[in-house]
């Protein structure tokens, strides 16, 4: 993945996705950890592979306070963490 392109889809709406390790994993360019944040709840997706992330929601208000699951495209991972906080701050709001 190139810069360009990473900075390119890193803003999703309401979320911005920042880069906080890259370069571990495969080449200089590679995103490895990233993170992004809404209302005090935090979404972090770690690149364990070519093929596999490992994304996670913490700090939710609502059970559970913290969820994890494994995808095999980064895309996936970020809308499946996206997801768990907008349904965290809506039932939050009811």
């Amino acid at each position: 993945m190139s810069i360009k392109s990473y900075l390119k889809g890193c803003k999703r709406g309401e979320f911005t996705w920042e880069c906080i390790e890259s370069g571990a994993y495969g080449d200089g360019n590679s995103v490895d950890i990233e993170n992004a944040s809404l209302e005090r709840r935090i979404a972090t997706i770690k690149r364990c592979s070519s093929d596999c992330f490992e994304a996670n929601v913490d700090n939710l208000n609502n059970e559970p306070h913290y969820d994890e699951k494994e995808f095999t495209k980064r895309i996936n991972a970020r809308k499946w963490c996206e997801r768990m906080i907008r349904n965290d701050i809506d039932k939050s709001k009811n």
